[in-house]
């Protein structure tokens, strides 16, 4: 198996600063911090809605849950929006705000619809889930895949992929103390087999690796 790239915490501000540019740079910045903070799938950001993540009266939840009709596999999953992350947000709404975008005429959530996608296109339009293939009802979330894919590749960053960033979420909080059972929880993974490919992949490629040096060379035939 492959080694899947993760981000670094300077590739990270790589990828902030060379998405930086208007008019969606703090789209862009919002964007990369919830894939690498919240730790959420292609299929959540794009489903992501405001009320999710914001209180009626207009603040950021601190601790807040991401509903099973968003949620991968459907598990509901409690997460965070610390002081430290929350300028990013707090930047890209208010940009939503300054470019009236699904406005509301009620004044709870900044005056902002609460059931809008909270993560809009370059089309200031939620990024659509597509149909996998003719007459499946499974959708898959192209737009946002081929988003992050450009966050990406306007960097020096190679190998990395959308799953990269979800990624490098996990592997950090393993890093940082987060056991099998409170991964298992804020990611919504369920296998520990799965976690254990996404904690410690480099380990699990040597591991590969040393069973197929010389794997064909045989002890020789004594006379």
């Amino acid at each position: 198996m492959a080694v899947e790239k993760l981000f670094t915490e300077q590739e990270l501000q790589l990828l902030l600063d060379m998405n930086a540019a208007p008019p969606h740079g703090q789209r862009n910045a919002a964007l990369i911090i919830g894939a690498v903070y919240w730790g959420l799938t292609p299929s959540e950001l794009s489903l992501l809605q405001l009320q999710h993540v914001m209180a009626q009266s207009g603040e950021f939840y601190r601790i807040w849950t991401l509903p099973e009709s968003v949620a991968y596999n459907g598990e509901v999953r409690e997460l965070h929006t610390e002081d430290h992350v929350l300028p990013f947000f707090e930047a890209y709404m208010e940009s939503r705000v300054e470019r009236q975008l699904f406005r509301s005429n009620k004044s709870w959530y900044r005056y902002s619809d609460p059931e809008s996608y909270f993560f809009l296109n370059d089309r200031d339009k939620e990024f659509s889930l597509s149909l996998r293939s003719k007459g499946s009802s499974d959708r898959q979330p192209v737009s946002m895949n081929s988003k992050l894919k450009q966050l990406i590749a306007k960097t020096s960053i190679q190998g990395a992929k959308p799953s990269s960033f979800r990624d490098t979420f996990i592997k950090n909080m393993y890093e940082a103390g987060c056991g099998y059972k409170e991964l298992m929880a804020v990611s919504g993974i369920k296998g520990k087999e799965t976690l254990d490919r996404k904690i410690r992949p480099r380990e699990r490629e040597l591991e590969k690796i040393f069973k197929d040096l010389f794997c064909k060379v045989k002890v020789p035939k004594t006379n």
